[in-house]
């Protein structure tokens, strides 16, 4: 009961500050603060006159408040929103407002804002549990309260001063940077005009919702140096055709039970009166599988977000191959996407791993028999780990003794050595989260 209270209270506060924020200039901030001393120094009136002036300055701000109410300003907005943007990168975009009157205006402000939905106490547990945070922070600091709004919110975004605004349209170029991946939902937004006095702004709504994904933080890897066998693929002339690589016509033969249709020759029907089929070589080409493990019920959010950026670096590097990727991963149930080769483009997984989230529920054996499933059709293994434990181990085992080249990259938080990691593959690559670019650079 206490900390529902308490998270009421916050939600006050921060709506509160909100609004005194937006509407209020600095110099009305700064007038606000002169009135609030001389209502205090004014309190005895028999020996001070201090209070006059904080019955003056009140009268000049219902003036400002009822000046503000007086405004026939109406604008119309569209924003240009790139296709992506990228973590902990610069995203730019631009904001066109039309203004729908005849009457110029200036020292206009525009504020952008991005969706945000206020935490329970069981999402703020989460968080900062993943956090590694002690309980005593977890749910009775304002400021770790704010801090997990930020994280959910994806980013600040500064207000911007508008030009004087005439009949034409303006366009106006906003910069911010993206504090994690995924959607990013752009709110209400508001342009704010100032009263005559220049203390009380009133805020305009502009409903305009977007969004855009922002992709995970990517690193400049060098290729893998993993042999893998061209595998046969099973799934028709169709995936071959998918894929590049165009089926070789072998012979003619006659139609068994079972053959498709669109394998029938229909001319050689037509000639001699019996369904003939077309036979084709079967087809062969290099498939590769990029796991991604979820499991992180011990580990920190800065752990599981630098795993996602391996494997979108890793899939990137795979853009130069002529080869297939799966990327498989465990969520709700197991997941498998294929990219590469005509199958899918490249940014189709990019969007996937900027959506992925991590799970409290260790199902890597799940993933594990998902894997094991796919070893006749894969060419070799690049697995991004949060964990060395005996399943992990296990898993690389039975990979390598089906003679499948593995890659692990086996993130953690400096505490682990290579020495603490038995049963190591030929490439293992032991990085610390805490420097990623440092790491995968000296690679």
């Amino acid at each position: 009961m206490m900390r529902r209270f308490l998270l009421r209270q916050y939600r006050k506060v921060y709506r509160y500050d909100n609004w005194m924020r937006h509407r209020f200039t600095a110099t009305g901030h700064l007038f606000i603060t002169v009135m609030i001393a001389a209502a205090v120094l004014g309190v005895d009136t028999r020996h001070s006159n201090t209070y006059q002036l904080f019955a003056f300055l009140l009268v000049i701000l219902i003036f400002a408040r009822l000046n503000s109410l007086f405004n026939r300003l109406k604008l119309q907005i569209k924003r240009q929103l790139p296709h992506y943007g990228t973590v902990g990168e610069p995203f730019n975009y631009t904001v066109t407002l039309t203004n729908l009157t005849g009457k110029p205006y200036s020292d206009l402000a525009f504020i952008e804002q991005l969706l945000e939905d206020f935490p329970d106490y069981a999402e703020l547990q989460r968080f900062f549990r993943s956090n590694k945070q002690s309980l005593l922070k977890r749910g009775i600091s304002f400021n770790q309260w704010r801090r997990y709004l930020a994280y959910q919110r994806g980013g600040t975004i500064p207000e911007t001063a508008v030009p004087e605004l005439g009949k034409k349209s303006t366009t106006i170029a906003i910069h911010f940077t993206p504090s994690r991946r995924g959607k990013l939902t752009f709110a209400e937004s508001y342009v704010a005009k100032p009263d005559l006095f220049g203390l009380y702004r009133r805020l305009l709504p502009l409903n305009e919702p977007q969004s855009c994904l922002v992709l995970p933080k990517r690193y400049p890897l060098k290729p893998l140096l993993l042999t893998g066998k061209r595998k046969y693929q099973a799934g028709g002339v169709s995936l071959a055709n998918s894929v590049g690589n165009s089926s070789e016509f072998m012979a003619l033969r006659d139609y068994q039970h079972g053959d498709p249709l669109n394998k029938i020759h229909w001319k050689s029907f037509a000639k001699h009166g019996k369904l003939i089929v077309k036979d084709y070589q079967d087809e062969y080409f290099v498939r590769r599988a990029l796991l991604l493990d979820t499991f992180t019920a011990n580990a920190a959010v800065e752990q599981f977000e630098a795993a996602v950026s391996v494997a979108a670096s890793l899939a990137l590097v795979e853009e130069q191959n002529e080869a297939l990727l799966d990327l498989m991963f465990v969520g709700d149930q197991t997941y498998c996407f294929t990219s590469g080769r005509g199958v899918n483009h490249l940014p189709h997984l990019q969007e996937i791993l900027a959506s992925v989230q991590g799970s409290d529920k260790d199902s890597f054996l799940q993933l594990q028999q998902a894997v094991l499933s796919r070893v006749g059709q894969c060419s070799s293994f690049v697995c991004v780990l949060m964990l060395w434990d005996k399943a992990r181990q296990q898993l690389i085992k039975n990979l390598s003794a089906h003679a499948l080249p593995v890659a692990v990259f086996l993130l953690h938080d400096g505490s682990l050595s290579r020495e603490q990691c038995p049963n190591q593959p030929e490439f293992f690559y032991l990085l610390n989260y805490q420097n990623l670019a440092a790491e995968l650079a000296a690679l």
